[in-house]
């Protein structure tokens, strides 16, 4: 294996925590880097190939005489090219199709429309302010926009009345463009849609589909909090708690849809994190993603011992997870924001902090923040581990104590 590579895809992650996990498994560690971002840590790759990734020319790729094992991709907007690249490369890998889908909210609900209606929010793509004010028409306040291809909550809108719809469409369009280029979403125009707001509790499952399309789920689910649960006027995900205690019948019933979804999108070697609503036994899919999910590697290595990158490299060569992590502790991660736009000034309530698993503040003084719902990404993100129930709980109680103060 040592003269094998696994390729990441467009970039790693910023700890290098996915090249670590290849190197340990022994192979060498390649990068088909995005041409158009800085490359960062070229020192931990074995071979770094440049591409661009807004018009892919797979026809320029030079090897060097390498062989390529598999690909991993820890970035949603570039599941399209790794399953370009997987086509072109003879690896293993999701269809065109298959990644389309999982990266297009419109393209993922339409699927899940046709495998069950009943796993999906009404929906429709904005083309109008009329398209848009004729469905709000149909159904009942409030509603969501969000944009099709972007994650963790970037310009996620809610919208309590016609007033707020307009208003939120008008600021959607008039910021996306920007966002979709920050954000290096290639291949894809800009695009909003509509869609009922689903009230219940949210919830996400981690799974990996092997070549055949089977899933095969993690233990545990986790519990969500979300930024309107915790008091705050925004779409984030302010907690992820694993794991989450819940009936059998519901555990079993959240895992029965999270497959329908899976199936539906016609996932194959690839990871799938999906995200769920329940209200009492009505479940509904937020959405899937075809990647780990951010912060699920460490919670889940945490929470049961799971290498996960692992067990996406075992989808990368065409082989079944190996998911047989024990419980060891309970794990949370926290994403704080501000309340609204401004220069960041300090986290009031971090003197009397206690010792969390890892702390960390993203701004520099006088950088300028604000919550998600306008585009911005978390101030402080924070994670918690510990075996002892009690001792866990009294930790994450103590971060609800914490702001982010902006001038």
């Amino acid at each position: 294996m040592m003269n094998s590579y696994i390729f990441l895809v467009g970039k790693s992650d910023p700890h290098l925590e996915a090249a670590s996990a290849i190197r340990r498994l022994g192979y060498n560690v390649g990068l088909f880097h995005d041409a158009s971002i800085e490359l960062k840590h070229p020192e931990a790759f074995d071979m770094i190939i440049s591409l661009t990734f807004g018009t892919l020319d797979l026809s320029r790729i030079d090897l060097q005489g390498a062989t390529i094992a598999g690909l991993v991709c820890t970035y949603e907007n570039y599941v399209t090219a790794k399953a370009s690249l997987a086509a072109y490369l003879s690896l293993p890998g999701a269809s065109a199709r298959s990644a389309a889908m999982s990266t297009d909210k419109y393209l993922m609900r339409e699927a899940f429309l046709q495998a069950d209606p009943s796993i999906t929010p009404r929906f429709e793509k904005i083309v109008s302010e009329d398209a848009l004010l004729d469905f709000a028409a149909t159904t009942t306040y409030p509603l969501i926009i969000k944009p099709t291809n972007l994650v963790k909550s970037l310009l996620v809108l809610r919208c309590n009345d016609k007033a707020e719809l307009l208003h939120n469409f008008r600021y959607a369009q008039a910021t996306i463009g920007d966002l979709y280029k920050k954000y290096a979403i290639h291949d894809r125009q800009p695009e909003l849609i509509v869609e009922e707001f689903i009230k219940g509790k949210s919830c996400s499952i981690a799974a990996f589909v092997d070549n055949t399309g089977e899933p095969h789920f993690c233990k545990g689910i986790v519990g969500i909090t979300t930024a309107s649960e915790h008091g705050a006027d925004d779409n984030y995900l302010y907690s992820r708690t694993l794991p989450l205690e819940l009936s059998h019948a519901l555990s079993q019933k959240l895992f029965d849809v999270a497959k329908k979804g899976i199936v539906a999108l016609d996932m194959r070697s690839t990871p799938a994190h999906v995200e769920l609503m329940y209200d009492g036994d009505d479940v509904k899919i937020i959405e899937i993603g075809a990647r780990i999910g951010g912060y699920r590697p460490r919670m889940y290595g945490y929470g049961y011992g799971l290498d996960l990158v692992a067990q996406e490299v075992q989808l990368a060569i065409g082989k079944s997870p190996l998911l047989d992590g024990t419980f060891r502790a309970y794990s949370a991660v926290y994403e704080l924001f501000p309340d609204r736009e401004g220069a960041f000034k300090e986290i009031l309530g971090q003197g009397t902090m206690p010792e969390y698993t890892y702390f960390s503040i993203k701004p520099k003084t006088g950088q300028h923040i604000g919550p998600a719902k306008y585009g911005y990404k978390a101030a402080v993100v924070i994670i918690i581990a510990h075996e002892d129930k009690t001792t866990f709980e009294a930790l994450c109680k103590s971060v609800d104590a914490l702001r982010v103060q902006v001038v």
